[in-house]
């Protein structure tokens, strides 16, 4: 009976799967096209515009080009037109050159928009089929339905999988960087080790954090050397660095080739704003490959400089310019679906048994693959000065569920195992349901849900000025199309139609006395985030009468008639 579930499963593995990433793509299509743009995208996609139709790196270098020119090359199709820059040749206002494009544009906003997301999107749906692919291979078809499954549903990995930024193309191409140099650890071989370092080269050329894939692979390989030591010498472990570093510099000077040329004719001297350590390295190699101004190393020192400068971040009711080094346990704990906090605790009972059991030597490889590198990345993140949000540490997930996943098709009781694995994938399903469409709000339940997420945190865990749209909708049916709004994003209300109104000053009370409008926050200002703390303070002192997106709260200071 067994033998004839696993040919049913392996005969209904693709389709299920194909529908599993059908499903969860027409989900973020539809709640991408219900929001207006967060933050980043219209930096992000303004600069991928231009790379391709002007070949000028030097805009919003902080961030690798890949993703960015992905996104822009539906748009090349749209007819649309990038203003000239300045006449030092850069705009130095980012947000208003991505504002300007996205709403000065010849196609409307919201085609830009979808157009551009699409590529996320797409991306996101490949990651699904190529995941539950790996599974497959290397556990089983229940093991790839299962980790598909909680890799599509999971309301973190949806939010940001349909948004113009790298957070979710990192998690992907993570993941294989580390899935695919695994295989060449373990079977070896020049073509999966060319394959494996194309993949990390792509992943460095997608964000810069991708350079935290060193530390895991570097100590797979000496795992892999203790466990068997005849496999491995220097000779093996010298050609492994020298391809992988030969391969990411290729990539490096293909995807920046523009930048490339430019580089290698003009020469100049390196733009170091700051000396330190890691800046001096990045000058010094510079200099050595004649090309001090590229773009991928200024990008690179850039974010060694923010890091340590730090950023303003919010946590628990504390503000901080330096973050706290609990900020993502305590982001995962609330942030994390119950699937996948069950998970880690099934995870740590797996690694203690088999530590116990046959001890670290003889533990398999591929246990140390699924478990390090999402280990070392989170121990990373927690030594982090940028406290920002879930979507830094989304590339921790895929390895969790896959771990999940293939310890599961390992218990001998295949049928408790089968039920287990049905009930997770069930409560993955009904938590992504339970908040669709507003995936970036998502709080677990044990946390309380999206409506107390402002006790914990702010900013893009749930608040990313994507709701206008939502608030149109809100006033429409409210008659009116007029608010004080004190709004924290890019997208332009007055574009939307809404008639916006300002504010008086916070000590103004006869200001707030005579108010008489709808007035509506977004939760990042409303806490004191990139806001003075007592310029709402009026609000917080009244209960919201409606939570739009769990990202804006109106208040209803209208006057009753007859005051």
């Amino acid at each position: 009976m067994l033998a004839t579930s696993g040919m049913t499963l392996d005969r209904l593995f693709w389709p299920v799967v194909g529908l599993i990433a059908v499903s969860a793509g027409l989900l973020e299509v539809r709640s991408a096209m219900g929001e207006t743009q967060t933050w980043d995208e219209g930096i992000h996609i303004s600069a991928g515009y231009a790379y391709l139709t002007r070949g000028d790196y030097s805009w919003n270098m902080e961030h690798p080009p890949l993703v960015k020119m992905m996104s822009a090359v539906p748009l090349l199709f749209l007819g649309l037109e990038a203003k000239p820059y300045q006449p030092d040749g850069k705009r130095k206002d980012q947000v208003r050159y991505g504002i300007d494009f996205l709403y000065g544009n010849r196609r409307h906003a919201d085609t830009i928009l979808i157009a551009a997301r699409s590529a996320t999107i797409l991306l996101t749906c490949l990651f699904t089929l190529a995941f539950a692919w790996w599974m497959r291979r290397r556990f089983g078809p229940a093991a790839g339905l299962l980790a598909a499954a909680l890799c599509a549903f999971d309301p973190n990995l949806m939010a940001h999988g349909r948004y113009v930024t790298t957070d979710v193309p990192l998690t992907a191409f993570y993941f294989f960087a580390c899935a695919l140099w695994l295989e060449y650890v373990e079977q070896g071989g020049m073509r999966r080790l060319l394959i494996a370092a194309s993949v990390i080269a792509l992943a460095m050329v997608v964000k810069f954090s991708a350079i935290l894939l060193g530390p895991p692979l570097g100590l797979l390989f000496v795992i892999a050397w203790v466990q068997r030591p005849k496999d491995f010498g220097i000779r093996r472990a010298v050609t492994a660095l020298a391809v992988t570093g030969g391969v990411v510099a290729a990539v490096v000077v293909v995807v920046y080739w523009p930048e490339t040329v430019r580089c290698w004719r003009m020469g100049g001297k390196p733009q170091v704003a700051v000396p330190n350590a890691a800046e001096t390295l990045l000058s010094r190699v510079g200099r050595q490959l004649h090309v001090p101004e590229h773009s991928f190393l200024i990008g690179l020192s850039d974010v060694v400089l923010h890091n340590e400068g730090g950023h303003e971040s919010y946590l628990l009711g504390a503000r901080s310019n330096t973050g706290w080094w609990y900020y993502f346990p305590v982001v995962f704990a609330v942030k994390s679906t119950v699937a996948a906090l069950l998970g880690v605790l099934l995870v740590l009972c797996a690694g203690v048994w088999a530590a116990r059991r046959i001890g670290w030597r003889r533990v398999p490889l591929i246990a140390f693959g699924l478990t390090l590198p999402p280990a070392l990345y989170f121990l990373s993140s927690m030594t982090s000065g940028i406290n920002l949000g879930m979507r830094h540490i989304l590339p921790v997930y895929p390895f969790l569920y896959a771990g999940v996943a293939a310890i599961l098709t390992q218990i001998p009781r295949r049928r408790a195992a089968m039920l287990v694995m049905a009930v997770l994938g069930a409560a993955q399903i009904a938590e992504c349901a339970w908040i669709t469409p507003d995936y970036l709000a998502f709080f677990n339940v044990a946390s309380g849900g999206p409506g107390r997420g402002p006790e914990y945190l702010v900013d893009s865990n749930i608040d990313w000025g994507q709701d206008v749209k939502k608030l149109v909708h809100w006033l429409d049916a409210h008659g009116t199309r007029r608010a004080r709004i004190y709004y924290f994003g890019n997208a332009q209300m007055r574009y939307y139609g809404v008639d916006e109104i300002g504010w008086p000053e916070p000590l103004d009370q006869k200001g707030w006395d005579d108010i008489d409008d709808f007035c509506v926050a977004n939760v990042t200002p409303l806490y004191g985030v990139y806001a003075p703390l007592n310029a709402l303070t009026p609000l917080r002192l009244r209960e919201p009468v409606a939570k739009i997106g769990w990202s804006m709260y109106v208040y209803d200071l209208r006057k009753k008639k007859g005051q």
